[in-house]
């Protein structure tokens, strides 16, 4: 089973009966958020965009997915987990959850 708290912009994972652990998952996770922000304030100060913040925001998540979804998939066949249902969606509800904060954290600039 697998539960997570989110408090005061921190996240927490329980893990329990796991065959492996998924801090190289969420390691993964905080390194490609960091990326992509570093990323768009490069490009948005560098006025490449010209757009209101909302379409920033909107670029923003669209790289932001890709780059999880990558990342997730990554780490779902690095572990050999395409057949394991339960764990694949573990992943995902881990990079689910990365993914929202990392919006959250960007909205904030």
């Amino acid at each position: 089973m697998f539960r997570f708290k989110i408090r005061q912009n921190t996240v927490k994972f329980y893990y329990y009966n796991m065959a492996f652990d998924y801090n190289e998952l969420e390691y993964a996770l905080t390194e490609v958020c960091d990326a992509v922000h570093k990323d768009f304030l490069g490009r948005f100060n560098n006025e490449m965009y010209v757009s209101v913040a909302g379409s920033k925001l909107e670029a923003f998540i669209n790289d932001l997915q890709t780059e999880f979804e990558i990342t997730a998939m990554t780490f779902i066949k690095e572990y050999k987990l395409e057949k394991d249902t339960e764990s694949k969606k573990m992943v995902f509800n881990v990079t689910k959850v990365y993914a929202k904060k990392c919006v959250e954290d960007f909205n904030k600039v």
